[in-house]
């Protein structure tokens, strides 16, 4: 990418465009098997709220992951930092841990994850609430603020890399 006088954006956007194409086809294929296997009932007409919290937290955790893949440029650990990343997805969101039983700066980091009210979104729809659009307006707003931060992140990786004349970005 670095050589090719294009435009980045298009090319790490579409990038990412797979992931969260994947994390929809495997949450739609799990969601599935759930009403197959044990019998989970979802009405027909309920479906748009389910799909529409599937599509923002896929949306968020891709940004999410497209962040800490600029961070691996800079870092090489990847797999260290996506193992951190992937248990405090699972401990601060709520998703395995009631966000109740947390600390409250515990939570607080929490709120600024994705995935953190995409579950709670999911939570109220499985009790029979309705769709709330709070809770996916911050769910997209988490997203975008990991594009933010990725996109400043490549791009100071990449000038530091042409003003250096390398490949290299450390």
């Amino acid at each position: 990418m670095l050589p090719s006088p294009r435009n980045r954006a298009p090319l790490r956007f579409g990038r990412a465009l797979s992931y969260v194409l994947n994390g929809l086809a495997i949450s739609v294929f799990t969601l599935a098997a759930a009403c197959l296997l044990p019998g989970l009932r979802i009405p027909v007409g309920a479906l748009p709220g389910p799909a529409a919290v599937l599509l923002a937290v896929a949306a968020g955790c891709s940004a999410l992951g497209l962040a800490l893949g600029a961070l691996g440029l800079r870092f090489r650990e990847v797999f260290l930092i996506s193992n951190v990343a992937s248990s405090g997805l699972l401990l601060l969101t709520g998703a395995n841990v009631p966000r109740e039983n947390l600390p409250q700066w515990m939570r607080a980091v929490g709120d600024v994850l994705p995935m953190t009210h995409a579950a709670e979104a999911a939570r109220e729809l499985s009790a029979g609430a309705g769709l709330g659009g709070r809770a996916i307006a911050a769910e997209l707003a988490a997203g975008a603020g990991y594009v933010l931060l990725a996109v400043v992140l490549l791009t100071v990786f990449e000038r530091g890399s042409r003003r250096r004349a390398t490949l290299d970005v450390m």
